[in-house]
């Protein structure tokens, strides 16, 4: 502030003449110095505020993006058992299980890293799809996880698998026998998002 204080002093006399010259006679019309480091100080807060909230939109679109593919797989899904059912070939409709869900999309997603033999949640990118081969599951690893709880093991990842379920259907002649009642692409374990 001692520095600052002799600069300002000989400043004063140069802006009262350009007030003067716009038609000013009050010589306090004008920020002082406390002023403008409030107003900075409050800009600097609501500046702070907003991209926090920024950091939040931007952890629901990755989750609507993680939703939005699942929901395409499931999809695939569905028109693939349809598909098989459509064409005579139900024995066919257990083998969806262990297949690469991904290979039923048009296209690959962006974010899809491939298929690994082993665990790869630290060899992947996060915010990345990737095919556990041992496990037969669809992994989506949580790139932007600050409102995701993550499960028993402590990892940000969501593991999806297909499920296909059969209810028997009572036979007129003969035994009971094996029809279609679910084929569904959903996570293992629920997770919590927000």
């Amino acid at each position: 502030m001692l520095t600052l204080r002799p600069m300002l002093m000989t400043l004063r006399p140069m802006l009262m003449t350009l007030r003067g010259r716009r038609g000013r006679a009050d010589p306090q019309a004008g920020f002082t110095l406390f002023e403008l480091i409030v107003v900075v100080c409050i800009v600097a807060i609501i500046a702070g505020i907003l991209l926090n909230r920024l950091r939040l939109y931007e952890e629901a679109a990755e989750k609507a993006a993680m939703q939005q593919t699942a929901a395409a797989i499931k999809s695939a899904l569905q028109m693939r058992v349809a598909s098989y059912m459509i064409s005579g070939r139900d024995n066919e409709i257990e083998k969806l299980r262990d297949e690469n869900p991904v290979n039923w999309l048009q296209e690959k997603p962006a974010d899809y890293a491939g298929e690994f033999y082993a665990d790869a949640y630290t060899r992947v990118r996060p915010g990345s799809w990737y095919f556990d081969l041992t496990r037969r599951e669809l992994v989506y690893v949580v790139n932007l996880g600050d409102n995701f709880k993550p499960g028993p093991d402590g990892r940000k990842w969501v593991r999806y698998r297909v499920r296909i379920g059969y209810e028997e259907m009572p036979g007129r002649e003969g035994p009971p026998r094996k029809s279609l009642s679910a084929a569904s692409f959903a996570p293992i374990r629920p997770y919590v998002w927000f």
